[in-house]
């Protein structure tokens, strides 16, 4: 019984150590650079993202880990937010790729 307790602590601190490296995590976001703009929010786990963009209203997506940061597929542009926590890539669906920083809000 000791051991499977063990193991269950060992778990959760994966998981809490996971969800502590995403510096995006429970944040609130704006940025406005070279032409592109946006809000978005990350919720606790880094698992998904809610973009707002005035225009189109908000949209959901979810977030995978990758070698850089966190990605998400939105419908016009796919974002990857990285590992810095402070910048962030949004490619187009055209291949077009800025690389923007953006500001916490909470």
């Amino acid at each position: 019984m000791k051991r499977l307790s063990t193991l269950s602590f060992i778990g959760a601190m994966l998981i809490a150590g996971a969800a502590s490296a995403c510096p995006w995590a429970s944040g609130d976001y704006a940025f406005s650079e070279a032409g592109i703009y946006g809000d978005f929010t990350v919720n606790a786990d880094c698992t998904e993202m809610v973009w707002d963009r005035s225009s189109d209203g908000p949209e959901t997506a979810a977030l995978e880990r990758t070698k850089h940061g966190w990605k998400g597929e939105l419908e016009k542009a796919d974002v990857e937010l990285l590992e810095n926590g402070e910048n962030l890539r949004v490619t187009g669906n055209g291949g077009a790729m800025r690389q923007v920083r953006a500001e916490r809000k909470n």
